[in-house]
């Protein structure tokens, strides 16, 4: 993007039209509109900008033309499409974004305007030549952006006073009283209209002397002198005298009563903190509540005061809680009273967890935040938490002791934290990030307050600065979670409402902020469950400053969902769409599936009503269409990633939103099925869904810029999947009709990972339908060993799950998890073994030993294939690969390091068909001449342990030991195990092992020998002449002259004691010199990773040529008799002919000829003679 025009525009009046005509065709970016007496480039300090008036509205329009014209004559004719947009423009220095697409671009942009000068510079490309014709645009990767940090002043989770930015934001207000005040008056008590006209306000404060002076003194006079806040030079007798006054005017326990003093505590809350402690000194809750006494209204104005610490701990006593807990028991109250008692209780010790958060770096946060989202929902709440965490003494000393950090590029989100958390997911909070966090919440808070004190007043430079700020942290992630969640407070969405509504002449910047604010907000759609939002978004009109009619019409759509509420929701959900959804489609789904989901959390009957809607206005079945749905959105979300065809650009907004409903969705899913069971078809298709979309979610966070929405939308789903395939897995969960789900779910993932991969890389989709089947496999955390373990119960748990695995799912999916085995990396393949053999720890299925019996036949097959001749090289080059992946499998379950080797040395020694294949595996090995490291690994570590194994195996196993030796004699360890084996083993052919041990010797008669390797090849001679068959005294594969040779080294090598012995065996050894010796074939190296062209890759996959079987050619001319002669349905259907033989007497042959059909229909040529005998008799 560069700058392609600067210029001053002067408008011809009256009708306020100018224009700008480019050179060539451009597609513009940016326009940016300089404020008057600016000076836009550096460079150039003698061009100032000359704007004015300082605010305005402008109409802009730019003629579209399209790049590439669908057909030819197109380019010939001047397009004249006129593209309008509106920028709302209220002074200094503001950037327009233009979004033309990639299919346009434009020579003229038209402004029409009430303005006397505009100047401006607008920055964009230059289309050239070449992207003007149908040659594709070349792709560049986008740089990587750091986020700038946000600065000390603006930044309250990292400042020593949260509050300093809402005081300085005061000060732009003349005269302005104390944050502490304003606080007061916007959320805690609200001013009367008549106040707002006093000359005092806003200091007014209540008058306590002269309402204790009054006669008739009642609770209901001391709720209203409090409702003006006290002044700070207010005496502390005064205080005392008060609240004595109030203490006199109790009596027995009623409804009346106990909401006074209830409302008493909550005003008190937020007055001077000596207020409320002498409160709590005279007045025992348990002498004024009861569970009989309380009601809904009393409990929420106790749940307002306790957002205060005193008032908290002071209603923290075992009697008062049992109230609470009597309240929640009784059927006497309504549900508004039990959740309201529920939410007191957890706020009173939520104020003990948070009290200790505050200091201990090693405390359970959880509550603490859970109760600050709880105090974020009220405005009592709110203001009486923020002036108690200013104002008392004890608060304000913990937070400053703990250290200020500087500012970081990202700040805790732990809103989502505790949502997560009770969805199911993990997530720990640090110390550090916890005090950010609250301090962030004050520092919002505060801010929040100033701009409803400036909104009020109004004054339009503290309202412009403070919707300023709140719009930028909607920009900062952590930030962002917090405003979003206090500007949900009724007053908050009301103002945003008076603000965007208030239609003037010109635009305001407070008015451009408040339609961005709200435009941020209903992203998401929880906003959308709030009924006063809902008012907003209805009420907004155009013309608008920053909202455009598309985004108006989207919002307008989405609030009369929430408007209409269940219903609406529902027809939304059971809506068929087409394909792919819009962004406007998918916001919708959002907000439907937060109604459900909000209808479940806030009405005990929130299930009935659901499933009544559907079956009044559908007929149809619930989970079906929800599973259905979230197939189709995965679906939409696999086209953006398909490596099968060129994607479309991705459209980040809304692959976005795309994860997040498709996360939306799976977690009212997974709700549901605790209530409603899904058929066996539904949770294959809903597997398959996850599958396709935990897929995806792994490529977003790899291709995605990690600080993207989509990118922390795919990490937040990735998670969700993992989370939605265990909890489908579990021996709880139910599957109609009786079927294990995980039985399902397993056989869905096996089949899905070695079937269609959706247009992903077939590999990495592998990979990932991997990942998925080794998180629903239960985990076992004992080991192989049979110890005790010290918590029984923990352990009998564990060993029903994993029977409930080992003996009723996996033997029903064995082909198919042998199949996906079998498509398995190396790696991959070794960590799925060790699994399936620790969940079948004690071998009572021996899904591990089927399994290594499986591999092994596949070794053989592969190895007998090697010794055919394959005319084709690169089929060759595979099979060379698949026999060395299957040795390294074979090491790696072997080694030493590895957890399984000591039971795969057991099932060798002990289980027959292993045993057998192995034995075969290493005969074709020796056989083929296959030379591979791995297998001489394998035959070093069997060798080990040969004293377990068989002697046929062992007599196989010697084979590959001495083929080993040949192509490296110096491995010392082999030496002695050559040694060992031939003591173990049995040959079964003696003639092979004859040759091999000759091979070996003549191997080692052209290298200098050590002591070691002597002393076996001493060994060896002595096993030759001590067997019964004499042919091992003949020796075969090697040379005279070598065999000499060697007898030489090995005298040399040996010491004298032992040269008599090799005399000695040199003299029963013999060597036939009439038998040939062999010719030795080239070895067949197995490489260790396959490396083939795109060609040879092609080559393989073209499907063989049909050859035809040679048969007779076919005519070149019809043949003549096939033409006259009819077929014989037709002779059978004849009326005349009574049969196909007949005997004729006399001239009935000839006269029969002479009938019509009888000549047409014949099905073979009519006799033409006829034997007739003396007097006329036919013979």
């Amino acid at each position: 993007m560069k700058l392609l025009h600067w210029c001053t525009l002067q408008p011809q009046h009256p009708s306020g039209l100018a224009a700008v005509r480019f050179a060539a065709a451009v597609r513009v970016s940016k326009i940016r509109v300089f404020p008057n007496g600016a000076r836009p480039f550096a460079q150039c300090p003698d061009v100032v900008a000359q704007t004015h008036p300082d605010s305005f509205f402008l109409d802009v329009y730019f003629n579209a033309m399209p790049i590439n014209p669908a057909e030819s004559k197109d380019k010939q004719r001047a397009p004249n499409a006129l593209v309008p947009t509106t920028i709302a423009y209220a002074g200094g220095h503001l950037d327009f974004t233009v979004d033309l697409g990639t299919e346009y671009a434009s020579r003229l942009m038209i402004v029409r305007g009430q303005f006397d000068a505009l100047s401006l510079a607008i920055y964009g490309d230059v289309v050239s030549e070449s992207q003007l014709s149908s040659e594709p645009p070349s792709h560049k990767p986008v740089p990587s952006v750091d986020p700038i940090p946000l600065s000390n002043t603006l930044d309250p989770a990292n400042a020593q006073d949260p509050t300093k930015l809402a005081k300085s934001l005061l000060s732009v207000i003349d005269d302005a009283p104390p944050l502490s005040l304003v606080t007061r008056l916007m959320f805690c008590q609200k001013p009367a209209n008549e106040d707002w006209d006093d000359e005092n306000f806003p200091y007014l404060y209540a008058d306590l002397e002269q309402a204790c002076a009054d006669e008739d003194f009642s609770l209901e006079a001391a709720v209203d002198c409090l409702l003006k806040p006290i002044s700070d030079t207010v005496s502390e007798d005064t205080l005392s005298k008060f609240v004595e006054a109030i203490v006199g005017t109790l009596g027995p326990k009623d409804v009346d009563q106990s909401f006074l003093i209830a409302k008493l505590f909550r005003i008190s809350a937020s007055q001077l903190p000596v207020l409320g402690f002498k409160l709590c000194q005279h007045i025992d809750p348990t002498v004024v509540f009861d569970s009989a006494s309380v009601d809904a209204d009393s409990l929420l104005e106790l749940l307002d005061a306790s957002a205060n610490p005193q008032i908290a701990h002071h209603l923290n006593t075992p009697l008062f809680l049992g109230v609470l807990q009597d309240v929640q028991e009784s059927v006497n109250h309504d549900k508004n009273s039990q959740v309201a008692a529920r939410r007191l209780l957890g706020r009173i010790s939520g104020w003990d967890a948070f009290e200790d958060a505050l200091s201990n770096t090693q405390a359970d946060f959880s509550d603490s935040i859970a109760m600050l989202k709880d105090i974020g929902i009220e405005e009592q709440s709110l203001g009486i938490w923020l002036i108690s965490m200013t104002e008392h003494s004890d608060l304000v000393t913990k937070m400053s002791e703990n250290p200020v950090y500087s500012s970081s590029h990202s700040y805790p989100k732990l809103f989502s934290m505790i949502k997560n958390t009770r969805n199911g997911s993990n997530g720990t909070v640090a110390h550090d990030d916890f005090i950010a966090f609250v301090r962030a919440f004050m520092g919002v808070a505060s801010v929040l307050a100033v701009w409803a004190w400036a909104d009020s007043l109004p004054h339009e430079s503290a309202r412009e600065r403070t919707l300023g700020i709140l719009h930028l942290w909607q920009g900062v992630e952590g930030y962002r979670e917090l405003v979003n969640y206090l500007l949900l407070l009724p007053q908050m969405s009301k103002r945003l409402k008076w603000i965007i509504s208030d239609k003037i002449d010109v635009p305001r910047k407070s008015t451009i902020f408040g339609e961005r604010i709200l435009v941020d907000l209903c992203k998401e759609p929880d906003p959308f469950l709030h009924s006063d939002l809902v008012d907003t978004v209805l009420s907004i009109e155009s013309p608008l400053c920053f909202i455009q009619d598309t985004e108006k019409q989207m919002l307008h759509k989405i609030a009369l969902v929430a408007d209409d509420g269940l219903q609406a929701a529902v027809d939304e959900l059971t809506y068929s769409s087409d394909h792919p959804l819009s962004l406007r489609r998918l916001r919708t789904l959002r907000v439907s599936m937060a109604i459900l989901d909000n209808a479940l959390n806030t009405d005990d009957k929130g299930e009935w009503k659901i499933l009544q809607t559907i079956w009044d206005d559908h007929s149809i079945a619930l989970m079906p269409r929800l599973v259905e749905l979230f197939a189709e959105i995965a679906s939409d979300l696999n086209a953006h990633f398909v490596v099968t065809a060129t994607p479309p650009p991705m459209n980040q907004i809304l692959v976005d939103q795309l994860f997040r409903s498709a996360e939306d969705l799976l977690r009212l899913i997974l709700r549901l099925t605790s209530r409603f069971s899904l058929t066996p078809r539904s949770l294959r298709t809903l597997t398959l869904g996850i599958a396709d979309v935990f897929a995806c979610t792994d490529v977003a966070d790899t291709i995605c810029s990690q600080t993207s929405a989509a990118c922390a939308s795919a990490q937040s789903m990735h998670q969700t999947c993992l989370d939605a395939v265990r909890k489908f897995s579990e021996a709880t969960f139910i599957v109609e009709p009786d079927k294990l789900s995980a039985e399902i779910v397993l056989r869905t993932l096996f089949d899905h990972g070695i079937g269609d991969t959706q247009g992903r890389d077939p590999a990495y989709h592998l990979l990932q339908m991997f990942t998925l089947v080794d998180h629903v496999l239960p985990d076992s955390l004992r080991p192989f060993s049979n110890e005790v373990e010290d918590d029984a119960s923990e352990s009998k748990e564990e060993d029903e799950q994993l029977t409930h695995w080992v003996l009723l799912v996996l033997p029903n999916v064995l082909n198919e998890l042998h199949r996906f085995f079998r498509s398995l990396d190396v790696e991959n393949e070794v960590h799925f073994m060790r699994r399936l053999v620790k969940l079948d720890r004690d071998g009572g299925v021996g899904i591990g030993e089927w399994l290594l019996i499986e591999e092994l036949k596949h070794l053989l097959e592969s190895t007998r294939s090697l010794s055919v001749s394959a005319p084709d090289p690169e089929e060759f080059v595979v099979l060379r690969y698949q026999v060395s992946c299957s040795l390294q499998f074979l090491y790696h379950l072997l080694k030493p390091a590895s957890p399984v080797s000591e039971w795969c040395i057991q099932a060798i020694s002990s289980t027959p068909d292993i045993s057998s294949k192995l034995m075969s595996c290493l005969k074709e090995l020796v056989s083929v001449r296959a030379v591979s490291k791995y297998l001489d690994d394998i035959a070093e570590i069997l060798a080990s342990h040969s004293k377990r194994l068989n002697h046929e195996l062992n007599g196989s196993l010697i084979l590959v030991v001495l083929r080993s030796l040949q192509q490296n004699l110096t491995k010392k360890g082999l030496w002695s195990c050559v040694v060992n084996l031939l003591k173990a083993s049995a040959p079964q052919s003696p003639e092979t092992l004859r040759i091999e041990i000759g091979h070996t010797l003549a191997a080692l008669a052209h290298k200098d020998i050590g002591v070691d390797p002597a002393a076996a090849v001493i060994s060896i001679l002595e096993w030759l002449v001590a067997q019964p068959d004499t042919k091992y005294t003949i020796l075969s594969g090697i040379k005279a002259d070598d065999l000499v040779k060697l007898y030489g080294l090995l005298h040399g090598a040996l010491p004298d004691a032992s040269s008599s012995q090799l005399e000695t065996l040199k003299s029963r050894l013999t060597m036939d010199e009439d038998e040939p010796l062999m010719d030795v074939t080239t070895d067949i190296t197995l490489p260790d990773s396959l490396e083939l062209s795109l060609a040879s890759i092609e080559h393989l996959l073209r499907p063989p040529v049909p050859i035809e079987a040679p048969s007779t050619p076919k005519r070149g001319n019809p043949d003549l008799f096939g033409l006259v002669l009819s077929p014989p349905t037709l002779l059978l259907r004849s009326t005349t002919a009574t049969g196909l033989t007949k005997t004729y007497q006399n001239n009935d042959f000839r006269d029969l000829r002479q009938i019509p059909s009888a000549r047409q229909n014949t099905s073979r040529l009519p006799s033409m003679h006829v034997d007739v005998g003396i007097n006329g008799q036919s013979t």
